[in-house]
């Protein structure tokens, strides 16, 4: 592979040639940078970057350097004809042996051609240097990011982290970051409702919200109980987030929920609130209510007036997804289900379908009256709730509403038979994205999702959608799902499949040992694959990954569920699906824990050779010993209900299970202590909270075991609810 393969994203045109052009020998650069027509913030931005990136590689003062090589930079507004689309982020290179020029076709282009530039740098026997190469280079589509979910690892990240997942997306050539700053999910964790708000709303203070951290720390020694405020609410910093992301070309967009995933504002203002079965409900609002608008409206006016309009933002998500019955919404009556739909005189004379379309337009009105050119909306309305999809797209019309309104697509499966929807119907002249996953659970385990990222990319460059951007909790863990969306999303069909996108992506970040580095990626997506590589059964349906985070991995036992108590019985409920099938589960954990076992010390070898992106491999292998360890776990569980089938009580079946319990244990402290070695704080709560309820059920097998006499074990693993600690329920 030549210089081209390490372009992030895959560029449009791009010829390479034999030569190259020598920037410096380590300490002493041969170069001088020229500018041209160079205005503005980013334009000006890019030069620096260009400046201090390359003292850092060539170990040299840039700006002082006046060598024979020429680096002119410059800023035009003619865009050559042969740039398709996007030409105020197009950008020319042209690098031979005795000149290099860089050309930006608008301010966005021209940060974009300085990253080329350095990515294609080369450091050879104390060379640095530049192989010959020719681009011409433009996106697809306009708009290209991630959607950061209000929820876990987001609500304890500070200034610094947002601003380094800002630094990751310029990097990516991508130009959007929405960061969820209101939404409410069910009783979870902690007997409380999960409900976050980002940013202080100072006409509504009761709309605020904690974080509790709870978790045992092998790091510290000690289980960490403590609840804190949302750095980004109690600081209130969100500007400052939306400031850095337009200085370097990125649009930060808020989402605030109104429709779905609305508890806290119903619970503490129930005079917004829908009246349901005649009293205040806990899910949504009331949209005949004037006091629901009067409230919305001073909410997005003070987001707007505060953070978007001082930095020039004209972009509002209001999200509207999921607008269902809930349960969970009441800690003393899990099983309770709430409607979204508000029954009071006026709103019951409304079907859900117009309730939803009169709501929808009410506030896309008053967004668009406030400045705002970009107003997002989930596509739940037309793929979902409104039968006569033409109802919908009339009311936008008629309220003058298509030109600011764009639909966003979401759907998560990685086979193309199985997703949602199979157009996002174009004849309709909506605005559109569409919203790949990026495997958002990073606290469960992560999954691979370039499947869903490609077939989503295909529907959006077939359809003319306006962009790709993730629904996604931040984790660079899933990097290699982060690169799917820059690539596809930039240049389609440059891209190609998915196995030449792997081959590419391995190559850019562990190239100097390619073969084993595919070869461990390889084993990494079979062992988080979504669909089975290859089926055991008919009823195998679903591959390793997914699997594994849907059936046995702890998070999805946080949901209420038909006919189950609250808490679920974990892991019992768990341990009865493995015995239903048993043969299936089986080759399943054991295919898990094989390629595992090959994957980790190839990952633990890459990521201690800085010719690869260490960091990278770090994570990679801490990912697959996480998939082991689960795995592991429930095997564990196996062998020890075997034995109590098979044997009678005595010291040998107690020592036997006792010492499977400590080896658990013992692996899942020794896997949490690697987490807390490198992953970012934000993502320690959350990660360590799972990892601590795995340790805890081995903790308690085994403290049982000890504390009980042979003959009187009743252990049960299909139910452990009875020799539980109360740290254990505690964590749940």
């Amino acid at each position: 592979m030549n210089v081209i393969s390490k372009i992030k994203p895959v560029p449009q045109k791009a010829v390479s040639g034999d030569g190259r052009a020598v920037l410096a020998r380590l300490g002493e650069a041969d170069f001088k940078i020229i500018e041209k027509g160079i205005t503005g913030e980013l334009a000006t931005l890019a030069v620096t970057r260009l400046y201090d990136e390359l003292s850092g590689i060539c170990d040299a003062p840039a700006r002082e350097s006046d060598g024979a090589l020429d680096i002119i930079i410059e800023l035009s507004d003619e865009a050559p004809a042969e740039v398709l689309k996007n030409r105020d982020q197009s950008y020319r290179i042209e690098i031979k042996q005795d000149k290099i020029v860089l050309t930006g076709f608008g301010e966005a282009g021209l940060n974009f051609a300085v990253t080329t530039l350095l990515q294609c740098i080369e450091v050879e026997n104390n060379t640095v240097y530049v192989p010959e190469i020719s681009v011409l280079d433009w996106p697809d589509l306009k708009t290209r990011g991630h959607f950061a979910e209000c929820r876990f690892g987001s609500n304890l990240m500070t200034l610094r982290d947002w601003t380094e997942v800002i630094d990751d997306i310029v990097s990516k050539k991508m130009n959007q970051l929405v960061i969820g700053i209101y939404g409410c999910w069910s009783v979870q964790y902690d007997g409380v409702i999960s409900e976050y708000v980002y940013v202080p709303i100072p006409a509504y203070p009761l709309l605020k919200t904690n974080v509790i951290k709870h978790y045992y720390s092998p790091k510290k020694n000690r289980w960490i109980r403590e609840i804190v405020d949302v750095p980004m609410a109690s600081e209130d910093f969100f500007g400052e987030v939306v400031k850095y992301g337009k200085k370097w070309g990125v649009e930060v967009v808020p989402l605030w929920n109104s429709y779905g995933h609305n508890s806290l504002i119903p619970r503490k203002y129930p005079e917004v609130a829908p009246i349901v079965n005649g009293e205040p409900g806990k899910n949504s609002l009331c949209i005949s209510n004037p006091k629901t608008y009067e409230m919305l409206f001073n909410i997005y006016d003070h987001i707007i007036d505060t953070y978007l309009l001082p930095n020039g933002i004209k972009s509002f998500h209001l999200g509207m997804d999921e607008v269902r019955d809930e349960k969970a919404l009441d800690k003393d009556d899990m099983f309770k289900t709430f409607s979204p739909w508000c029954e009071c005189e006026k709103c019951s004379k409304l079907s859900s379908e117009q309730q939803f379309i009169q709501h929808t337009v009410k506030l896309i009105s008053h967004l668009k009256s406030r400045g705002m050119e970009n107003v997002y909306v989930y596509c739940d309305a037309v793929e979902r709730y409104i039968k006569n999809r033409e109802d919908y797209v009339n009311a936008l019309r008629e309220n003058d509403l298509l030109d600011v309104t764009v639909i966003d697509w979401w759907t998560y499966r990685n086979k193309k038979e199985e997703l949602r929807f199979k157009t996002i119907y174009p004849e309709y002249g909506m605005r559109s994205i569409v919203k790949p996953h990026n495997s958002y659970f990073h606290w469960n385990n992560s999954r691979d999702t370039v499947g869903n990222v490609y077939y989503l990319a295909e529907m959006a460059h077939n359809e003319n959608a306006e962009g790709l951007v993730s629904y996604s909790g931040w984790d660079r863990t899933n990097d290699k799902n982060h690169m799917s969306m820059a690539d596809y999303s930039w240049n389609f069909k440059g891209t190609g499949s998915m196995e030449e996108f792997n081959d590419r992506y391995t190559f850019r970040e562990f190239g100097a040992r390619y073969e084993e580095a595919r070869r461990a990626i390889a084993l990494m997506d079979r062992i988080t694959e979504e669909q089975p590589t290859e089926p055991q059964s008919d009823t195998d349906i679903n591959g390793n990954g997914y699997m594994l985070q849907r059936s046995f991995a702890y998070y999805f036992f946080t949901y209420v569920a038909k006919d189950r108590d609250m808490p679920r019985n974990y892991p019992g409920e768990a341990m009865e699906t493995l015995l239903s099938d048993r043969k299936l589960y089986l080759h399943h954990f054991n295919e898990i824990v094989a390629f595992a076992d090959e994957a980790i010390p190839i990952f633990e070898s890459l990521a201690e050779d800085t010719r690869c992106n260490t960091h990278l491999a770090k994570r990679f292998g801490c990912e697959m010993k996480n998939y082991r360890a689960i795995a592991r776990d429930f095997l564990a569980l196996l062998e020890i209900h075997d034995i109590l089938e098979k044997s009678e009580r005595d010291k040998t079946v107690s020592q036997a299970i006792a010492d499977i319990a400590k080896t658990r244990k013992s692996e899942r402290l020794s896997l949490m202590l690697e987490m807390e070695s490198f992953k970012e704080e934000y993502l320690i709560p959350s990660h360590l909270r799972n990892q601590s309820i795995y340790m805890q059920i081995f903790s308690d097998i085994e403290a049982y075991v000890h504390e009980t006499e042979p003959e009187k074990l009743s252990l049960n693993v299909c139910d452990l609810r009875e020799i539980g600690s109360r740290a254990f329920y505690k964590l749940r």
